[in-house]
């Protein structure tokens, strides 16, 4: 899965999803990966960091199970984009 090198990460080395729109992202290429909803789901868990929005609305609400792999942006879209999402709500945070 080479395209998790695009990703950015927190300092323990999770992968930043923050907001729904990362995360629709990042598990759509999970899926497209040739992972199924259950590994994807579970890579989510152990590897990335998450806002509660994200955990409550993708996880606990199982709307992950309604994502498709055909849905995927390119990795280095989605990951540029989530980069300049993580960019922009840690300018907020300053």
């Amino acid at each position: 899965m080479r395209f998790l090198k695009y990703f950015p990460k927190n300092s323990e080395g999770l992968y930043i999803i923050y907001e729904l729109y990362s995360f629709d992202n990042f598990f759509r290429l999970l899926l497209k990966n040739g992972l199924n909803h259950t590994d994807a789901l579970s890579f989510v868990i152990y590897n990335c960091s998450l806002g509660g929005y994200v955990f409550q609305e993708c996880i606990y609400n199982n709307s992950y199970l309604k994502l498709s792999a055909k849905d995927a942006l390119p990795p280095e879209s989605s990951a540029l984009k989530a980069r300049l999402i993580f960019d922009i709500l840690q300018c907020i945070k300053s």
